[in-house]
């Protein structure tokens, strides 16, 4: 194996020799799986169109490092798990070599939620009227994903956001103990809400789906002031064809700025997506872009939440808090009256099981 630093060797010598995005390494001392990528130079122009080329990781990292890591320590979020600085180091470990400064993450080795829908380029164009009509009309038939998927995304990405946009997370092994781990927390906007930022583990052991978790922060701001009420931020511009599915309407219309209500319309269009085949289709009201949730027998509590998700109006949507509330209750319910929830085998069952096992994995009484 080839080594990029003491703590890590590649998992694949013949792949590419750089990290121009990522690449599989393995941990050394327990050889765990993650993603390596490259932490690129800037590179700026001054009044006289001079350059300048900055090495990105001693221009933040010294500052940026432990919030960085302290933002991204939720179960739900995918983690940054080493910092690897060798650009500052002397010998052979310098950007002389083909690596240099990497960050290293969780890797999330069943690919990404995109892989599991329609191809954007089968959605009609937004002045495509024709096409979103037949595409919405009633259809029995139409594609989606398994309900138990939909509740898994929809209940692990609304912990996610609830603890970007307000710093509160469930305490480990303790169901319903939601605390604040941070009094300066300031709201994180994400800005991408969408089926390729939600990616997932395969599953370990007997559960139905891998761990789920939200990622890719290149859009991502720190906005608002400590525990305010109100977080805003402009969209971006310069979101592909395939981004923009997930904008509310208050921001394709260009009404309001991106704020937490924003980002829930969007996972709420996500899980749409995964039970209708399509995005919210811009052409129809409220009431039919709902309706269609009604084609393939999807249960009335999600249907329910995700019709709350997605009003029109900002203020009229669930606040992230009443919504990971909600999906919790009615998650439960639906396991405990359902078939298909009955056979669902969760993620958290098994930090819940640990807790009631001994040593010896019996009942501890």
């Amino acid at each position: 194996m080839s080594s990029i630093h003491p703590r890590y060797v590649l998992r694949d010598p013949s792949e590419a020799q750089h990290v121009a995005s990522s690449i599989q390494v393995i941990r050394t001392r327990d050889n765990a799986s993650f993603l390596a990528s490259k932490i690129p130079n800037v590179v700026t122009k001054d009044a006289k169109k001079e350059t300048t080329t900055t090495k990105l990781a001693s221009a933040i990292l010294p500052t940026a490092a432990v919030p960085l890591s302290l933002i991204l320590n939720h179960p739900n979020v995918i983690s940054l798990v080493d910092i690897i600085r060798t650009s500052t180091l002397s010998g052979p470990t310098t950007e002389a070599g083909p690596y240099g400064d990497i960050t290293v993450w969780e890797d999330m080795d069943a690919g990404c939620l995109a892989y599991l829908l329609p191809t954007p380029e089968a959605y009609p164009g937004f002045a495509d009227e024709v096409g979103w009509h037949l595409l919405a009309a009633q259809n029995f038939h139409r594609f989606s994903l398994p309900e138990s998927l939909c509740w898994h995304v929809l209940k692990t990405i609304s912990r996610a956001l609830l603890w970007l946009h307000h710093g509160v997370k469930e305490t480990a092994g303790i169901r319903g103990e939601w605390l604040r781990h941070d009094d300066d927390w300031h709201t994180v906007l994400i800005r991408d809400i969408s089926p390729s930022q939600i990616w997932f583990k395969k599953p370990k052991g007997e559960e139905t789906y891998g761990e789920c978790k939200l990622g890719g922060f290149q859009w991502g701001k720190v906005c608002g002031s400590v525990g305010g009420r109100v977080a805003s931020t402009q969209r971006m511009e310069e979101a592909s064809r395939e981004k923009m599915f997930y904008w509310p309407p208050e921001i394709y219309r260009d009404t309001h700025s991106w704020t937490r209500a924003s980002e829930v319309w969007a996972l709420g269009a996500t899980v749409y997506t995964m039970m209708t085949g399509m995005p919210p289709p811009r052409f129809y009201n409220y009431e039919w872009q709902i309706s269609r949730m009604n084609d393939k027998g999807f249960s009335d509590p999600i249907r329910h939440i995700v019709a709350e998700m997605l009003r029109p109006h900002p203020n009229d949507r669930l606040q992230t808090m009443d919504l990971v509330n909600q999906v919790d209750d009615a998650w439960e319910g639906w396991r405990a009256t359902t078939e298909e929830g009955a056979y669902c085998v969760d993620v958290l069952d098994r930090g819940f099981l640990r807790s009631a096992l001994g040593t010896g994995e019996s009942l501890v009484l």
